[in-house]
């Protein structure tokens, strides 16, 4: 089913979705639907009947599974349409091939973005870690006029720097998580087609 006509069809709404979620971070209504219907009279004018009726469980393919993981909040409702729209064009098999391709690839840079997140924090740990377990006695300690080893006053006062960062950090994670750990689909679709595209030409 998946023509080289077919095939352009999809690189180009592909394309056009990685630009519009990029900018805007959404995928409009227009373009899925344009290429939803375009893919149905398309496969219909080659195949009448049998090619109608393949792109619509092509459509179909593309759309309900990921409508699951719209409701459970994973994606968006256009990333859902956009695999509707490219099952017309490119079918059953197909489409759940790149679908799968996308969430693997979605799952992985879905990880690479969570460790970035929580590295800052880790190293603030460990240097907090360091400064409360290293010996006050060490050379670089010494009294000030007060009475008070400077040295430890210095530590006392990086470590309570350093947790006061860790806490803001923590406080803007709970507020803004989603936000900075969700990242647009099309980022996961892109390195999805190079992956698959071999098996679709």
């Amino acid at each position: 089913m998946s023509t080289s006509f077919a095939l352009a069809a999809l690189l180009l709404l592909l394309l056009a979705a990685f630009i519009t979620d990029m900018r805007w971070r959404r995928i409009p209504n227009w373009l899925t639907f344009t290429f939803f219907v375009a893919g149905l009279l398309y496969h219909f004018s080659i195949d009448g009947g049998a090619g109608l009726a393949a792109a619509s469980w092509g459509a179909t393919a593309g759309f309900l599974p990921l409508l699951l993981l719209y409701v459970l909040g994973g994606i968006g409702a256009g990333d859902v349409k956009l695999f509707g729209a490219a099952g017309a064009w490119i079918g059953v098999g197909t489409v759940l091939q790149l679908m799968m391709a996308s969430i693997v690839c979605a799952g992985i840079i879905g990880l690479l973005m969570l460790a970035g997140r929580m590295l800052p924090s880790v190293a603030i740990k460990k240097a907090i870690r360091y400064l409360t377990e290293s010996d006050a006695a060490e050379s670089g300690v010494g009294v000030d006029d007060s009475g008070t080893d400077s040295g430890v006053a210095e530590k006392a006062g990086a470590v309570r720097i350093a947790e006061s960062a860790i806490a803001l950090s923590h406080e803007k994670g709970s507020r803004k998580v989603r936000s900075r750990l969700r990242m647009p689909f099309m980022l996961a679709v892109v390195p999805a087609v190079a992956l698959v595209w071999p098996s679709l030409t």
